[in-house]
């Protein structure tokens, strides 16, 4: 009985498929939907490019943190932002173990607030997590 729920334990850490993006956020504690919605906003972001930086310079890997919102925080470290690991783990932070996603415009149920993006950045999201690849 200890050994059956040992194996589902470890069956259930481990993740669904081999993507190397839902593995980096699965690896930050992102599960069920949080994960699909994390999935939906790094490929509207960053396309799951780790290294990904704005054309202005101003938003930094998976996530896109953006530097005029965010530099005055203690995880603020645009050259660390660019490791998955730790741009995932900040992400996990800030959207309270994947309950809300306001920093993104999107609320806890994966709707728009349209606070300050567009319904067609919106669709963005909703078509990448309707494509989650696992």
């Amino acid at each position: 009985m200890i050994i059956e729920a040992a194996l589902a334990a470890v069956v259930q850490l481990a993740p669904a498929c081999t993507n190397p993006v839902v593995t980096v956020l699965h690896s930050a504690g992102f599960r069920g939907q949080a994960l699909r919605y994390a999935y939906g906003i790094v490929m509207r972001e960053s396309k799951g490019n780790p290294r990904a930086i704005s054309s202005r310079q101003a938003d930094y890997g998976l996530f896109q943190f953006n530097r005029a919102a965010w530099s005055k925080a203690d995880w603020w470290h645009s050259t660390r932002l660019l490791d998955p690991s730790y741009n995932a783990a900040v992400a996990w932070r800030l959207s309270q173990g994947g309950r809300t996603w306001y920093p993104w415009d999107i609320d806890g149920r994966g709707r728009h607030l349209g606070r300050y993006s567009s319904s067609a950045t919106y669709r963005v999201f909703v078509q990448y997590v309707q494509a989650y690849p696992c």
